[in-house]
């Protein structure tokens, strides 16, 4: 369709913007070929771009580069030609998303073999999570199998705080279980939120919680929140799970009755249900302070773990991804900053106005933002636009905050816009 209106050879390139009308339409067919799967195409398209230097940074100056929409649609002779061209074979999307993610996502052995093969990176982060946390959370025995043998960590997690571990639960796949157990992955480490034995105590089938607890679980592990795993279990009035708990757990000494029956009672009655409430609020006050100390002297990925911690226990409440949007612009990391900041809109996307009578003030802070958006959309690899867009999101995000809270925005006073 493209090569039916553009003719890269006829055009002139003797001004710069005809240099860069020839980058951008050489590109769009690069990715056409790519994601068509035609190699005589990308061939010819190659033979055109003679340099060898310009045609590399053609690929790689797209949100999705040829390699990356080729492993998109399963092009393996694609993908082989693009890396032996030069094409990064890590090179990730704003997303974080590498051809080896897609590859997992697409059940492509082949793709896995060869993109592996050719040097990428196994426990790169995206959006989805590592390539074991994806393979995990697909159950796909094989791609487990497969990356840990070629030396992917199999307790990694960061973006998608859940571990492999509580992937392979949820999934319900015992073989990827015990896959990552025997690779060693600790059944007590987890990033945020709940841990393997947690979401394995609400499980109907009863070999996940056994598995685990063989593997030295500890079913007394302190939870966010004060939710033991027995109360888990209960509450999702998993009767086989919570005799098997019963007697590895630590007598919790509020409880009237510690039976099956006792905790059952009890957990489901409304004074249970207020001290849950209390212990969740007490709990959310600790982290919201703790991030802020940590903000206070910089430690950001403090911060940032204290926030999904927070959001974790509290999902609906728009405030925490907001604050790790700001404090991943403090740390420089735009492509997390724009992630977050996504993650919150979607949440709630009428989240929050500024103050009525700053609309001339704010409509700079949000015109400068939208521009230095678009610019680092165009090219996020640019240093320079990375800085720009970092600054105009941190302004928008401290506007946009909490504004009836101004010692919340205080920890996030910036000189950006002197700049």
């Amino acid at each position: 369709m493209l090569d039916s209106l553009v003719n890269i050879s006829a055009m002139d390139s003797t001004c710069e913007t005809g240099m860069l009308i020839d980058s951008l339409c050489a590109g769009a067919l690069i990715i056409e070929a790519g994601a068509s799967g035609d190699l005589k195409k990308l061939k010819e398209i190659r033979r055109k771009v003679n340099d060898e230097f310009e045609f590399r940074r053609i690929c790689e100056g797209y949100m999705d580069t040829p390699l990356l929409e080729a492993a998109k649609e399963g092009h393996v002779k694609i993908v082989e030609y693009l890396i032996r061209q030069g094409a990064g074979v890590s090179e990730a999307n704003l997303k974080g998303t590498t051809a080896l993610h897609y590859a997992i996502l697409n059940g492509n052995k082949e793709l896995m073999e060869l993109v592996v093969a050719k040097g990428i990176r196994v426990d790169a982060d995206s959006r989805d999570g590592t390539s074991l946390q994806i393979a995990s959370s697909r159950g796909d025995v094989w791609a487990v199998k497969f990356l840990l043998s070629r030396d992917a960590k199999p307790d990694l997690c960061f973006l998608v705080p859940e571990p492999p571990l509580v992937c392979a639960v949820t999934a319900r796949s015992f073989e990827c279980l015990e896959l990552l157990l025997k690779a060693k992955a600790d059944p007590n480490k987890y990033f945020s939120g709940f841990g393997p034995l947690s979401y394995a105590a609400r499980e109907a089938d009863t070999r996940f919680l056994k598995a685990l607890l063989e593997a030295d679980a500890d079913p007394d592990e302190p939870k966010i929140g004060h939710v033991k795993v027995i109360e888990d279990a209960a509450l999702s009035k998993n009767l086989k799970a919570l005799e098997i708990l019963l007697p590895v757990t630590t007598v919790l000494k509020h409880y009237p009755e510690w039976t099956v029956d006792g905790i059952m009672e009890y957990c489901h009655s409304k004074q249970a249900q207020a001290e849950r409430d209390d212990d969740k609020d007490a709990c959310l006050v600790a982290l919201s302070k703790g991030a802020g100390i940590c903000i206070s002297i910089k430690k950001y990925s403090n911060a940032i773990t204290h926030f999904k911690t927070a959001h974790r226990l509290d999902p609906y409440n728009p405030k925490w991804l907001s604050n790790q949007s700001l404090c991943h612009a403090r740390e420089d990391r735009c492509t997390l900053t724009l992630h977050s900041a996504n993650e919150c809109v979607r949440l709630s996307p009428r989240f929050p106005s500024p103050y009525p009578g700053d609309a001339r003030a704010a409509a700079k802070i949000i015109y400068r933002f939208f521009i230095a958006g678009i610019a680092f959309m165009l090219e996020p690899g640019d240093k320079h636009k990375d800085d720009k867009f970092r600054l105009a999101f941190y302004d928008y995000f401290a506007l946009m905050y909490l504004m009836s809270t101004p010692e919340e925005i205080a920890r996030f006073t910036t000189v950006a816009s002197k700049s």
